[in-house]
């Protein structure tokens, strides 16, 4: 399916590459590693309390080591379920429990029961409304640490808040796997959940959003704690901040400081994950982006997560809301909602433009981080830029246009060859940054010279730079794809004056083979294409004229084992 109805109608070169055409929407994103990735829960009452905090406080380590940098988190190993339990008895269960002993319990069996990634086992869980069950179970939950939180006074004796607080906690673990089943029953079919979406979907997303709102304000407001004290509060959120050193004790199971320095709130932590990763599968289905899209708050909760500073919040919560954002960008009808909703091209451009100085990166994990946040971040951008309304105002902000030259120029970093895939990511990131490029030079007129000028006129140089440098060829295709949109009857005169850039041109379209590592083919088709393109624009009575017109002669004459032509 192509993105862009009008994409036809575009008159100059927009290639249709695996970019572009896809079979579903949901493909542009996110694959089948993502449906199937799965999380780590949380034990449940039966495991004794000192192997509780040890198993959650390995799976933290586990899963922040400097080893994961990628998008999924590792499984991790449950107990293999009795092969009595079905998908209809685990539902069950879940729906007839409420003492607390029973609600633990059908959780802890729902998330060893729903652990796998069998699509069609999962489709099963759907029809048994297990979709259904965790929705009510976990909008339960949500009221009980609503009704605690009106009945903290504020004036507990000691024992009576530690007793608040470790019901508070319990719910909080009972949240955490709640939202981890719901998660694991997910990773169904399309038409599963399509289907889960039109039964719970108006009901269920408020929970979530009012979950993620809960874990951004908890992670702030210790993180503003820690800027002003040296000892910042442990205590699990959203009902207390009492610091004792009894209670810190009693809740370390919950909460930790990290190395950092900074609060870490472990099932906090664990929960946003969780969530977003859920709103993850919800568009990966191409019938739901526009509902989604559509959705108060959706877009906004997305912003904000992205929004906060790095470290705060787990970085997994962040790619996955930016891979929402960016599956949301890939249908046509989303793409100017998205790009005229307040602040959110404004975020994708603050994140696309780290790491903008190595030196201030301290370790090799954060700089994986903060790359890969701007790979998708511009993965983003390139979707929305395809829509002829978003191409206007895309052309004229200098922040954007500042944020795809300097992606698409980074080529190497300090930090790598250190078998940490960073070559990859700088690749993939400058793909998509010439591809952006590449949409917005499709503009009108007007701004096809604006993008000319731009830089002090320095952008053109810096395109010229990148298609004669760039070692790998569908990024040198996709730049020469820009020369040739931004090329009109405006801006002729000033690819005339430019003769560094001319050269690039001509060097490209006199030989395919000229650039090592590719046949340069692509690159060869869009120069001629820029010079003939030019000549026609260029009237014949000027000097620039003569230029042009020598060089398609030399093209056209040219023979084998002709050398490139001197502008």
């Amino acid at each position: 399916m192509v993105i862009c109805d009008n994409l036809s109608s575009l008159s100059l070169a927009l290639d249709l590459d695996n970019d572009i055409v896809f079979e579903t929407m949901a493909d542009a994103m996110m694959n089948e590693k993502y449906v199937g990735a799965t999380l780590p829960s949380l034990p449940i009452s039966s495991v004794s309390p000192e192997k509780q905090k040890d198993d959650v406080r390995q799976d933290v380590e586990h899963n922040t080591s400097d080893k994961v940098v990628g998008f999924h988190l590792p499984p991790t190993k449950r107990r293999k379920p009795s092969n009595d339990i079905t998908a209809q008895s685990v539902t069950l269960g879940i729906q007839n429990s409420i003492c607390t002993k029973d609600r633990r319990s059908a959780i802890y069996t729902a998330c060893a029961t729903f652990d796998h990634t069998l699509e069609a086992v999962h489709d099963e869980e759907i029809k048994a409304g297990a979709d259904i069950a965790l929705c009510k179970h976990l909008s339960f939950l949500i009221l009980k640490t609503q009704m605690l939180k009106s009945s903290s006074t504020g004036n507990e004796t000691k024992n009576a808040r530690g007793n608040l607080d470790n019901e508070q906690n319990s719910i909080m673990e009972e949240i955490t796997d709640t939202t981890a089943a719901m998660e694991m029953v997910l990773r169904c079919s399309a038409k599963s959940i399509s289907t889960t979406f039109e039964r719970i979907g108006s009901e269920f997303l408020p929970l979530l959003f009012h979950l993620i709102r809960d874990q951004i304000q908890y992670a702030t407001k210790n993180q503003s704690k820690l800027g002003s004290s040296s000892s910042p509060s442990s205590s699990p959120p959203p009902l207390s901040d009492d610091s004792s050193k009894n209670q810190k004790e009693e809740n370390e199971d919950v909460s930790e400081n990290t190395d950092e320095g900074r609060p870490s709130n472990v099932l906090g932590d664990l929960c946003l994950k969780f969530c977003t990763k859920i709103l993850g599968h919800f568009a990966r289905v191409g019938v739901l982006t526009e509902i989604l899209a559509s959705t108060p708050d959706l877009l906004d909760t997305l912003k904000n997560i992205i929004a906060i500073p790095q470290g705060i919040i787990p970085i997994e919560a962040k790619w996955n809301s930016l891979w929402v954002l960016a599956n949301l960008a890939c249908s046509a009808d989303n793409m100017v909602r998205m790009a005229h909703h307040e602040g959110l091209v404004k975020t994708l451009i603050d994140v696309a433009s780290h790491p903008c100085d190595e030196a201030k990166v301290k370790d090799i994990v954060q700089y994986l981080e903060l790359l890969r946040s701007r790979s998708i971040a511009v993965r983003a951008i390139l979707n929305l830029s395809w829509v002829q309304d978003n191409k206007v105002p895309f052309s004229e902000h200098s922040g954007l246009v500042d944020a795809l030259l300097q992606t698409v120029s980074h080529r190497k970093s300090s930090w790598g060859g250190r078998g940490k895939g960073v070559s990859g990511i700088l690749l993939q990131s400058r793909r998509h940054a010439a591809g952006a490029l590449r949409n917005i030079a499709a503009a009108p007129r007007r701004n096809k010279k604006l993008l000319c000028r731009y830089a002090s006129g320095t952008f053109l140089h810096t395109l010229a730079e990148i298609a004669k440098n760039d070692p790998d060829s569908t990024v040198r295709d996709k730049i020469h794809a820009t020369l040739l949109n931004l090329v009109s009857a405006d801006t002729v005169r000033i690819f005339i004056s430019k003769k560094d850039v001319l050269q690039v041109i001509a060097d490209a379209a006199m030989n395919g083979e000229y650039f090592t590592g590719g046949d340069g083919k692509d690159s060869c088709s869009m120069a001629t294409r820029t010079l003939r393109t030019l000549e026609k624009a260029m009237p014949e009575d000027e000097d620039g004229y003569s230029i042009l017109r020598s060089i398609i002669t030399r093209f056209e004459e040219k023979g084998n084992g002709e050398k490139p032509v001197n502008v």
